[in-house]
């Protein structure tokens, strides 16, 4: 999942008055997790939150919460290293620290973000009424990854279902049955598996190019130890001619395979040819007893090029895996670069091959889920290589198979590198040389000191660095260098060039340090010696053979191989059926939530009213679950769509809680009188819940279309939604009859009167100063619009001057009520000035009780205190900047833009053509703005430049529903190209309203 994707997914956790900047940071935590840096917006409280997020097992988490205050702290570390640079973020007396790669271009733009908000709250007016309470819906949402981790993996019994890591493999649910039962039957293994003792002879040998025109027999059957049941044989140089680079061509490996099959059948012993893999002069054979070629399965084989341009094949390896019985060994052949200057290269060739040699692995049946039928497992092949990775990676039986191999994939496909197998052998000529002069090593070997020789040999000094080899033994060496040697003799490099001799062919076997030793996974005995997987026997070269420069070496081993007691390991098995169905019963997710009733009471429209509800996982096992609002599975549109639901889908820890806003957003394009529906809450593998969703419906004077606020001059509160609804949707023959008597004595304005009210309070109060149409302060809106929903004079001198005229004679009664709902039912005997309840939406401490809201009640003394103390500090100004807000608002809201885009596109050519197509409320509301705008202009506060690109595309816009306004910056649902065409037709308009000045 990338960033962007990553972003989309929080932002839909996020409420409708909480933004997300697009600023962010991706780095790496101390503690090695993926972190990245967000900052959110609350547009209510204007306050700031650095949300810190992390990749989890279930996607995306909110990691640490630092909300932008007084004690929130950030520093950038000047000390650089490898390009990155340390971001360190602080609050009271926590601390994180951050890695971020300076490459990053997003670095700069949050760096200047982060400074701009701390300095902003250094000179704006913090209220202790609006204290960060929104983050509390979000604090629940923060993971402490390790605790959990360390809290839920401490269990008697494991439980596939119950294992956090489990989750991954889910995806398949038969799968990750399969895993589990692998996983227990290894743990069990020492009671059905037994140990089968097999002698391989591995040679080695550079031909040279060399047909074999001599006998190889002696060379073949030269073992010290028993009998061979394996011969596996590697040559290097097999064909040097220039058409082998370009054309496949199989008869030299039919020349040398028919030779060693001469040399190692004999009357009383028989092998037969497993396989056998050529690429150019590097190939290798496997031959076996006949009687032993029944265990031999999964026969796989592999080639790589590290030659020139790493592809050309004169220098690579090929490679054998078989399984021997139940264990999977695998041979590897290579020719690594020459020349003894070239360590390193020959120590990049060994990295490659350990890289790229890959032996592909397919299923019998390609598809997943008829290869695991859920009844059990193909013994030979899904359990071998389960219980390999278990033994080799030291009990961490959630492999590369489980994790990387079966997201999003109905198809097995695997390819396994040279370690995935349990025995490992590493052969051909290496081409480490030895580091000294040849006379001296010349001299050593005729002293006999062979023991001296290799304190000068390279692979020895490159194995102790950690540069090639790692964790590969080999036997000891007790023979002469076996290169460079006079063709035809024993005698070394006699030519011009007299290279120094050297032990290029070699044979290795690998040795995991965390393996587990035969006797730990077996009832066999074993002694010291014996319990090891590879036990080394015989090292030597074969100097008789002298037709090529090198001389072949051969190496005996006796090996370990696992086999599985199948009357042993079927009982074992029926058993662990029986305890994973006990845990299966014990996995059905069990979901409860603090109430199936969600009642909003009543709600305004366009105002995004939200509601918390607890759900609680009971279970034992981790539970994830999805909201459901579409009805009909035909559709793919929510049937609610004023309904949201954040988050709608999840997956909760076991005893753990997660807290779910429900919000309501209710417009007069709805059409609902009041809200009574049932959403779905699904749990996955458990029992469906259904809650029931209620509301009642009171006007808001904002989202109500231009003709009915030109229809109304009563307060809102007068007017039930349901005549809102009627007064929007239908024509006026078709109004009932309790609309029209309720209309009866109403007079018709031309503009709507509440946008009068504003523009006014601008036109005459806001000459002598610039001011913003986006930083109004909190409550001084909240009183503006108070007074506008119910036609109150506005304090003028309260606005501009911090001083108040209105008389506080009847304040104390307010004093009395403790919630909204109280306020809205309070006695008409109350003046109406008095009514005025601001309020902060917060959580009750207590955690019983966190879906009830609890709301905050001011006096009017209180308020017009608060007022006075930010207009005496700050002048106006921020009483002209909530006016200004609200104005845009109003603007933004109506359902129907002012200047439809669609008759804009129709008639727009000129101003007064494009208002005599509009509806003439529509067209008296446009003239009214345009004046207001050039009244604007003529007081040189703003340019003209700077009002079209506010006021253009609020004004002429496609009409859009408050939703999705919620969701999408409206200004942004133009394409650039319109948006510009918008701006040059409105500077237009205001030319030909209002020409400018000479």
């Amino acid at each position: 999942m990338d960033t962007k994707e990553l972003l989309k997914k929080f932002r839909s956790i996020l409420r409708y008055n909480e933004k997300l900047d697009p600023t962010y940071l991706k780095g790496v935590s101390y503690g090695g997790y993926s972190i990245l840096a967000t900052i959110v917006s609350n547009i209510t409280t204007h306050e700031y939150c650095l949300f810190l997020l992390i990749k989890d097992f279930f996607g995306l988490s909110i990691y640490k919460l630092f909300p932008i205050n007084e004690n929130f702290q950030f520093n950038v570390e000047k000390k650089f290293t490898n390009a990155n640079i340390t971001w360190i973020f602080k609050k009271n007396d926590k601390e994180l620290k951050i890695t971020v790669p300076m490459k990053q271009q997003c670095y700069k733009d949050f760096k200047i973000k982060l400074e701009t908000i701390i300095e902003e709250k250094k000179n704006e007016e913090y209220y202790p009424d609006f204290s960060f309470n929104w983050l509390n819906t979000y604090k629940s949402y923060e993971t402490d990854l390790e605790e959990k981790l360390s809290n839920i993996t401490k269990t008697d019994e494991e439980n596939p279902f119950i294992h956090p890591l489990s989750s991954k493999i889910t995806l398949n649910y038969r799968l990750s049955r399969e895993c589990w039962v692998a996983k227990q039957l290894a743990i069990e293994q020492k009671k059905f598996i037994e140990f089968k003792k097999l002698n391989i002879f591995i040679g080695t040998w550079n031909v040279n190019g060399r047909n074999p025109d001599c006998s190889l027999k002696e060379w073949l059957n030269s073992y010290k130890n028993k009998t061979p049941d394996i011969y596996v044989i590697g040559l290097q140089e097999m064909d040097l001619s220039k058409e082998a680079y370009i054309v496949t061509n199989n008869e030299k490996e039919a020349i040398w395979c028919k030779k060693i099959e001469e040399g190692i059948n004999t009357i009383n012993k028989k092998y037969v040819k497993i396989t056998s893999q050529q690429m150019i002069g590097i190939c290798v054979f496997a031959f076996v007893k006949k009687e032993l070629k029944k265990s031999i399965s999964n026969v796989s084989t592999s080639f790589i090029g590290c030659g020139l341009m790493g592809i050309m094949g004169n220098k690579g390896a090929s490679g054998i895996r078989m399984m021997i019985y139940d264990s999977y060994v695998c041979f590897v052949n290579s020719h690594l670069a020459h020349d003894s200057t070239q360590v390193h290269r020959r120590d990049e060739d060994y990295r490659d091959i350990c890289k790229n040699l890959l032996f592909p692995y397919v299923p019998p049946n390609e598809n997943i889920n008829d290869f695991y039928n859920g009844t059990g497992f193909n013994k030979e092949q899904f359990y071998t290589e389960t219980m390999l990775r278990f033994n080799i990676t030291s009990n961490k039986w959630i492999n590369k198979m489980c994790e990387e191999n079966l997201k999003e994939k109905e198809n097995l496909k695997l390819n396994f590198t040279i370690f995935d197998n349990d025995i490992l052998f590493w052969f051909g000529d290496l081409n480490y040389r030895l580091n000294n002069s040849g006379d001296l090593i010349k001299e050593y070997i005729s002293q006999g000191k062979i023991e001296d020789l290799l304190e000068f040999d390279q692979l020895i000094a490159e194995k102790g660095k950690d540069q090639a080899f790692i964790d590969f033994y080999e036997n000891k060496i007790t023979f002469k260098p076996t290169y460079k040697y006079d063709i035809g003799t024993n005698i070394f490099d006699t030519s011009e060039k007299k290279r120094a001799p050297a032990y290029c062919d070699r044979v290795l076997w690998y040795k995991s340090q965390n393996v587990l030793k035969p006797s730990e996974i077996s009832l066999n005995k074993f002694t010291k010696e014996e319990d090891e997987w590879v036990i080394p026997k015989n090292y030597n070269s074969y100097e008789e053979l002298t037709i090529s420069d090198h001389k072949p070496v051969i190496s005996e081993f006796e090996i370990n191989v696992r086999k599985i007691n199948n009357e042993k390991y079927l009982d074992i098995y029926s058993q662990l059926i029986k305890q994973l169905d006990h845990h299966e019963n014990d996995s059905i997710p069990i979901i409860s939530v603090s109430s199936s009733v969600i009642d909003f009471g009543k709600i305004k429209n366009n105002i995004s009213s939200t509601k918390s509800l607890i759900i609680k996982n009971d279970g034992k096992v981790l539970s994830t679950y999805n909201f459901i609002t579409i009805l009909d599975d035909k559709k793919s549109t929510s049937s609610f769509p004023w309904i949201s639901v954040k988050p709608s889908s999840s997956t909760i820890y076991p005893g753990e809680s997660q807290i779910i806003n429900i919000t309501l957003t209710i417009t007069t394009e709805t059409a609902l009188k009041k809200i009574d529906e049932i959403i779905i809450l699904k749990v996955k593998n458990g029992k469906d819940m259904f809650l029931s969703v209620k509301s009642e419906i009171v006007p808001n004077i904002f989202g109500i279309p231009i003709e009915v606020l030109c229809h109304i001059n009563k307060p809102i509160s007068c007017y039930p939604w349901d005549v809102i609804l009627e007064l929007s949707n239908k024509k006026e023959k078709e109004l009932s009859d309790n609309t029209k008597k309720l209309m009866e004595n109403e007079e018709f304005s031309s503009v709507p009167k509440y946008l009068y009210t504003v523009i006014d309070f601008l036109i005459k109060y806001g000459k002598d100063e610039k001011y913003l149409f986006n930083n109004g302060n909190l409550i001084i809106k909240k009183y503006i619009i108070h007074c506008l929903s119910n036609n109150i004079d506005i304090d003028v001198n309260l606005l501009l001057f911090g001083k108040s005229n209105l008389s506080n004679s009847s304040l104390n009664p307010l004093n009395d009520f403790n919630s909204i709902e109280t306020m809205n039912t309070a006695k008409s005997s109350i003046s109406k000035v008095e009514k005025l309840s601001l309020y902060d939406y917060q959580f009750s401490e207590s955690k019983n009780d966190i879906s009830d809201a609890v709301y905050k009640n001011y006096s009017l003394e209180e308020v017009k205190s608060k007022i006075s103390v930010i207009i005496r500090k700050n002048g106006k100004l921020p009483s002209i900047n909530s006016m200004a807000e609200i104005l845009m608002k109003f603007i933004y809201e109506f359902p129907k833009a002012i200047v439809p885009y669609e008759i804009f596109k129709k008639s727009g050519q000129k101003f007064q053509t494009l208002c005599s197509s509009l509806p003439p409320r529509h067209s008296n509301t446009f003239n009214y703005l345009i004046s207001y705008i050039g009244n604007a202009i003529s007081n040189e506060l703003f340019t003209k430049k700077e009002l079209v690109k506010i006021f253009a595309s609020a004004i002429i816009r496609p009409s859009i529903d408050y939703i999705e306004k919620q969701e999408h910056d409206i200004t942004n649902s133009m394409s650039i190209s319109k948006k510009e065409k918008v701006e040059n037709a409105f500077n237009q308009y205001i030319d030909e309203v209002i020409p400018p000045k000479k």
